[in-house]
């Protein structure tokens, strides 16, 4: 039976489906079980463990070695663990001052809402989960709000590229009715009608009739465009549901699970040595004691001779499954154009080092096609709420007016030849086709770039009236030597 939450989103079965998918993606990017009782009724939960179903005379091992978790985290890591830098690149020259004044406002709200850490926790879920949404929330002279929902509490419907609405259901579990047991739901659906976006709420109680709310409201946002985005982690052109990152490394994983298991079991059984009777009468045999130095008593039976002895384990496949295994990580680590550790030990300039992430730059860059978009779109929107609903007692009016581009510069954590930019950075500055504040901005810590340019000015007209003074006194003691030659020759 459908829960309250997929009921009120309308899931058709293939969206059904593809979220309980999902789901399972989701345990199984955790690991191992954590409730193997639960487990056995819900196979969704069981994550990387598995059923045992052989009728065996020994608990066969689980080793799980996650190697997915670690994986994903450092792509995820490598996306977003640097906050990328945003730029306001105006189109008219006089309005650089204002746009860069305007650049710092909208820093200060992403950072109050703590936006890049979400952003890579949700890059994160949206690369096993397959899409996550964006949400911006602003009311009249309120702060904005910036959330991400997981797949579980929105649905949409798209128009070609563009969203056509967007709903989202939330339980209020504030006010729950415990006499009645009745829960309250909320379903936000948000849609454009003609200029601007329409908000519509309804309240359901009890959760008994998803078909008729007892309370419906319809509020007009004022704002021109719907204030949420879904980000679709790849997938084919036209793929509506997008792709999760773990297709690729679910088989690896699994063989890496199972031989590490396997190489346990054997290692247990093959660490001690069979001991094997021969001819021996039973009770004797069941009287032996096991211990160091024990004698044996055994009693044969009839005329042949008992005999106990001990056959010795030869272990040789110790090195071919380290083969494999050592294979079977590689071929994660490719999975993810990811290089491996041992790869990256002896590289001699951060150049090399570079070169080796050149893969898994590409497969970021690829990634950033489905965020970048969203991220701009996000600013924009940020700006005409600010304009329209005077979120922010401090907001300046000339700034809803600019006109300016938005670039997104990803900064990878990779190392880099800082010394040898400086150095060509100065080069560009003195043959004037790089401005100072430039360089100030990328290669300095000063935050106040106009201020750091005012002090350079400051001191370079100081010296320049230093050595003018000089030149200029030179000059006087040059012509009052001419001067008292003259007048000694005369």
């Amino acid at each position: 039976m459908a829960s309250i939450k997929e009921q009120l989103l309308k899931l058709s079965k293939a969206e059904k489906k593809e979220r309980k998918q999902a789901r399972k993606d989701y345990f199984y990017f955790l690991g191992k079980c954590k409730d193997e009782e639960v487990a056995k009724s819900n196979l969704d939960l069981l994550g990387q463990s598995w059923i045992v179903t052989d009728d065996l005379d020994y608990v066969p091992t689980q080793d799980i070695r996650n190697k997915i978790k670690p994986l994903l985290k450092k792509q995820a890591r490598f996306m977003f663990g640097r906050a990328p830098t945003i730029l306001f690149k105006p189109y008219d020259p006089k309005d650089k001052e204002k746009c860069e004044e305007l650049r710092q406002f909208i820093d200060d709200i992403l950072e109050s809402n703590g936006f890049w850490s979400d952003t890579l926790k949700a890059f994160l879920m949206c690369t096993v989960k397959k899409r996550v949404m964006l949400r911006l929330e602003a009311n009249p002279e309120q702060s904005i709000n910036l959330i991400y929902h997981n797949i579980e509490g929105f649905n949409y419907k798209k128009e070609g590229k563009h969203l056509k609405s967007i709903t989202l259901v939330v339980q209020d579990k504030d006010t729950i009715d415990k006499e009645k047991n009745e829960k309250i739901y909320y379903r936000y659906m948000y849609y454009m009608e003609g200029e601007t976006c329409k908000l519509k709420i309804e309240t359901y109680k009890g959760g008994f009739n998803v078909d008729k709310p007892f309370k419906t409201e319809i509020k007009d946002t004022k704002l021109s465009r719907i204030p949420a985005w879904v980000i679709i982690n790849g997938g084919l052109l036209g793929d509506e549901f997008g792709e999760s990152d773990l297709d690729d490394l679910k088989d690896a994983q699994n063989q890496y699970n199972r031989r590490v298991s396997d190489f346990a079991d054997a290692l247990r059984f093959q660490m001690f040595g069979q001991t094997v009777i021969i001819d021996a009468e039973e009770d004797s045999v069941n009287r032996l004691n096991i211990a160091p130095n024990a004698i044996a008593p055994l009693r044969s039976i009839d005329e042949r001779k008992a005999d106990m002895k001990k056959v010795e384990s030869t272990f040789s496949s110790a090195e071919p499954v380290e083969m494999y295994l050592k294979r079977a990580e590689h071929d994660m680590y490719q999975a993810l154009d990811m290089p491996e550790d041992e790869q990256l030990k002896e590289i001699p300039s951060a150049k090399a080092m570079k070169y080796m992430y050149n893969d898994l730059i590409a497969r970021c860059e690829e990634k950033w096609n489905d965020w970048a978009t969203p991220i701009k779109e996000l600013i924009r929107l940020i700006i005409e709420c600010c304009s329209k609903f005077g979120c922010y007692s401090d907001w300046n009016e000339e700034w809803g007016k600019l006109k300016f581009k938005i670039v997104i510069n990803y900064n990878y954590p990779i190392p880099e030849d800082t010394e040898d930019k400086k150095r060509l950075a100065l080069e560009e500055v003195n043959s004037n086709v790089r401005s100072h504040r430039s360089y100030i901005k990328d290669y300095s810590d000063e935050e106040d770039a106009e201020g750091a340019m005012k002090e350079i000015a400051e001191d370079i007209k100081t010296i320049i009236e230093a050595e003018q003074d000089q030149f200029q006194k030179a000059i006087d003691s040059e012509l009052n030597n001419l001067n008292k030659n003259t007048g000694d020759g005369s």
